[in-house]
């Protein structure tokens, strides 16, 4: 029988016309055309999740990942509270989000209707754009600002609909992806040309590298090279440059190697690449800045900077390579690697240690070890993220995480995203068990959808962090202590492979089965709850 198109269809013809693939949610009252649409056809993949903040942090997680629109439904009322905490991680990590939610029919909109709240106000704070649709034939106008907000601002963007308005016919047209929305700005040839300049002065520079930089990895280690320059990179920059770089220090502050605030505290010239970030208690005061990204906003916007340049990493960075004539100061350059040689044979001994319970760096170790060059590795936010940015040194692994957010609870939902798109690629996701426990419901997701993601749980049976920070000031660690199930069972219990690693004997072996395993596979590995160095204190 013909059913004629209604705005359920009509917004999954829109978004599939944008190129978007995946939606993530969960099903509710108010979005069941939605869901019925979906289900009548096959452009698009609906991933059913255990919970909306899920949804939310899977949509986050995929534009984070593959640049390209990330989008979530959810249920009107609590389904859209839910998906809060996901959206505020796309926003605060600048990543084109667009959240489709139900809304009560309109006759019950501004009343005391159940489930009502006014979805506007609400999502205000953390969107680019958040509209409601009032008529059928305005769908095509709204999905578009929608789309125009989260593409131009890297932000969240989101629609609340009606119930009684998504099974009404819609007539709206499909409005292509104009060209035009992904155009970069430039800054003029005199800018860069200035910058090049200051470059060309530097006897000791260093080069700061974030997630913007991960499409200019050879250009960076080249300019690495003809400028004796340090590379130092963010923690969502790890891997933009191999760890095989002379001159590769790794990361930089609480989750760094120790060699980089050293290293920095000495150069007279920092090029910040595609990195939004300057954190002051591990950086000079005064040091001269250039900074390169895409987003002018960006520019200035933590520190001072000498040279601002918008534009394309690898484009402009093509330009200075091919501009800059300098020669690399010897003996900074001797004096970098010096400095990066005494550290790694540091992080070496704590990599080894044999402790029992298995010491969070021995863990690192091991992933690095097993983990391909192509892997994507999700991180979780916890005391192990900040030993991951420690001791792992990368090849050309991916790594995402919840970076100016920083939620518990997304290092698995992450990993799904990532699975669901990744084509043969690892997908690692490591966690804490605090963390993990937030949204271990969606390893089932892994289950059922059959995306063969690697969990490997940091189990301390504790918040680590806070225990740490609370105990080192003299406090009662109150609230920190973890109950925890058996990890491993409940991996099996799901339908997924589980093992438990209690020392750090059959931690290899384990890791090695768990990504073999062609499943969803969980490593629950009992740690220490100890403290980087230095990071133990209040503040």
């Amino acid at each position: 029988m013909y059913r004629k198109r209604n705005v359920a269809a009509a917004i999954l013809d829109q978004l599939s016309a944008w190129g978007v693939k995946n939606v993530f949610g969960v099903v509710g009252d108010s979005i069941i055309y939605l869901l019925d649409a979906l289900s009548r056809q096959k452009k698009l993949k609906f991933i059913q999740v255990r919970h909306e903040e899920s949804a939310a942090l899977m949509a986050s997680a995929y534009a984070k990942l593959t640049g390209e629109l990330g989008v979530c439904i959810a249920d009107g009322g609590p389904g859209t509270l839910h998906l809060l905490n996901g959206l505020a991680d796309a926003w605060a990590d600048n990543v084109p989000v667009i959240a489709v939610t139900g809304q009560v029919a309109r006759k019950d909109i501004g009343t005391n209707a159940l489930q009502y709240i006014d979805q506007q106000s609400l999502l205000g704070p953390i969107a680019a754009y958040t509209g409601l649709l009032s008529d059928p034939q305005g769908l095509g106008r709204v999905m578009e600002k929608a789309l125009r907000a989260a593409i131009t601002g890297s932000s969240v963007a989101h629609i609340a609909v009606p119930m009684d308005i998504f099974p009404m016919p819609c007539e709206a047209g499909i409005i292509p992806y104009g060209p035009y929305l992904g155009v970069l700005p430039e800054s003029p040839g005199e800018v860069l040309n200035g910058a090049v300049e200051l470059m060309s002065r530097a006897r000791r520079p260093v080069i700061l590298a974030g997630a913007g930089a991960r499409q200019s990895g050879s250009l960076l280690a080249d300019l690495s090279l003809r400028w004796g320059a340090a590379v130092i990179t963010t923690l969502p920059g790890t891997g933009t440059v191999d760890r095989e770089l002379p001159l590769y220090s790794g990361g930089l502050g609480l989750a760094g190697n120790p060699a980089s605030e050293k290293i920095l505290s000495r150069a007279n010239l920092c090029l910040i690449v595609g990195a939004n970030w300057w954190p002051s208690k591990y950086v000079p005061v005064n040091i001269p800045i250039i900074q390169i990204d895409r987003n002018p906003g960006h520019i200035g916007s933590t520190t001072p900077v000498s040279f601002g340049v918008a534009g394309d990493a690898s484009t402009v960075l093509g330009l200075i390579n091919s501009k800059l004539k300098s020669v690399p100061d010897q003996a900074w350059v001797d004096s970098v690697k010096k400095d990066i040689a005494g550290c790694l044979k540091i992080l070496d001994r704590e990599a080894e240690s044999t402790n029992h319970p298995v010491h969070p760096a021995a863990v690192i170790r091991a992933i690095q070890n097993n983990v391909p060059d192509d892997a994507v590795i999700c991180l979780d936010t916890g005391d192990h993220a900040l030993w991951f940015g420690r001791i792992f040194r990368p090849s050309r692994q991916r790594v995402l995480l919840s970076g100016r957010w920083r939620t518990m609870g997304f290092g698995l939902p992450a990993a799904l995203a990532a699975g669901s798109v990744s084509q043969g690629r690892k997908v690692i996701a490591l966690v804490g068990d605090g963390g993990f426990s937030m949204t271990m419901a969606e390893f089932m997701t892994a289950v059922k959808y059959d995306i063969p993601v690697t969990v490997v749980i940091f189990n301390n049976s504790c918040l680590a962090t806070e225990k740490n920070k609370m105990t080192a000031g003299g406090l009662n660690p109150a609230g920190t202590r973890l109950h925890n199930p058996d990890f491993a069972a409940f991996a099996v219990s799901c339908g997924g492979f589980g093992r438990k690693v209690s020392d750090g004997d059959g931690l290899e072996q384990a890791l090695r089965e768990a990504l073999s395993s062609g499943r969803p596979a969980l490593v629950d590995v009992a740690v220490e709850s100890v403290a980087i160095p230095g990071t133990a204190m209040p503040g």
